[in-house]
């Protein structure tokens, strides 16, 4: 039997990537449903054209169906709810509010109750063989030390609404998927290809490129503070690839995946990485951390196209096991890679391809 997808989240760029990658294998493939908002149509449609161009699939096999997650039944007519119970094997949930310094009624709404209707949707799927939600390995909000693959529920606080609210919905989707067979996976933060360095969004660490562009003309920059913290980094690709293989294989059924960096580097070993590959130096000095923190304004942080909630995860100590991770890749080729390799892949393509700033005078 040939499997037939539902994806949410379309046309967003992890479900674009997931689409090309299992494209790959079109003669194993019935057909895509691609869930978008009424305002993401124009986008959606171009989406697809993109894909009859550049993948082997054919127009009958990407099907775009209108609906809203946040809506029982997705907002979707009935007859096109009976077609997906009757045809789709495979459901990928991808559609998040991803915002750190988003409300929390919003992110409850779209995070929460919108992954509950895409659970009670995928109970009525007659043909069910896998049902693949996207976590965050920030579920484990303000924990530290060592937060395990298997582990979830805790009573520590959280850094933001969008930390809360995906861990509310993990919780609820535990609860609320029953028999159907899952697979979870919790990814870190993620940055450009491994190989290109190409990445479709400038967020994350991408802040400190601009800031390193932005104040070019004093480099060599100080460390901002000595602490050392673990950042999970991990390229886009890497994301795709073991999700892919994952969701797929006998040995995914059940399981929840950390797909972040085995083997992470510190907050100060990225930022003197960074600043060594895009000024040719090493840092000089070093400014408190409460310092750095003090001049990020609105202002400052509008200039540098970051949200404020960002530096959260450079300074906060944890580590996140990835035994399950590693394991089932075991034998696939599929590893991710050590970001001192990729970080001059990701400051090659940034300085081609980010839009110019003004530089500080």
């Amino acid at each position: 039997m040939k499997r037939t997808y539902l994806m949410t989240g379309f046309p967003g760029f992890l479900a674009t990537k997931l689409i090309e990658r299992l494209a790959l294998v079109p003669e194993q493939i019935e057909c895509f449903y691609l869930l978008h908002l009424k305002h993401e149509h124009t986008s959606a449609v171009a989406q697809k054209k993109h894909f009859l161009k550049t993948t082997a699939l054919q127009d009958e096999q990407l099907i775009l169906i209108e609906g809203d997650i946040t809506k029982d039944g997705l907002g979707l007519p009935n007859e096109i709810r009976q077609e997906l119970a009757f045809r789709v094997t495979h459901v990928f949930h991808l559609a998040a509010l991803y915002d750190l310094a988003t409300s929390y009624d919003t992110a409850f709404r779209i995070n929460v109750i919108g992954t509950s209707n895409v659970t009670r949707l995928a109970h009525t799927f007659t043909h069910l063989e896998r049902y693949v939600y996207f976590s965050t390995a920030y579920v484990s909000g303000l924990r530290t030390g060592t937060v395990f693959e298997n582990e979830l529920t805790h009573h520590t606080a959280f850094k933001n609404a969008y930390e809360e609210t995906k861990y509310l919905a993990e919780v609820r989707f535990r609860k609320e998927v029953g028999t159907l067979p899952y697979t979870i996976i919790r990814p870190g933060i993620v940055v450009g290809h491994s190989q290109t360095g190409e990445t479709p969004k400038w967020d994350g660490v991408y802040f400190v490129l601009n800031a390193l562009r932005l104040l070019n003309k004093f480099s060599p920059l100080p460390y901002a503070g000595r602490a050392n913290a673990l950042v999970n980094l991990v390229p886009y690709d890497y994301v795709v690839n073991a999700t892919t293989y994952l969701s797929h294989a006998p040995s995914g059924i059940q399981k929840t995946y950390h797909l972040t960096d085995p083997f992470p580097h510190g907050a100060r070993a990225i930022y003197e990485m960074l600043h060594v590959v895009y000024y040719g130096s090493y840092p000089r000095g070093v400014v408190p951390f409460r310092l750095v923190t003090s001049v990020l304004t609105p202002r400052v942080t509008k200039r540098l196209q970051m949200q404020r909630q960002t530096l959260d995860y450079f300074v906060h100590p944890v580590r996140y096991d990835t035994s399950n991770t590693l394991r089932d890749l075991d034998g696939t080729g599929i590893v991710c890679p050590d970001l001192a390799e990729l970080i001059p892949r990701l400051v090659t393509y940034y300085k081609k391809n980010h839009p110019q700033m003004e530089e500080t005078t």
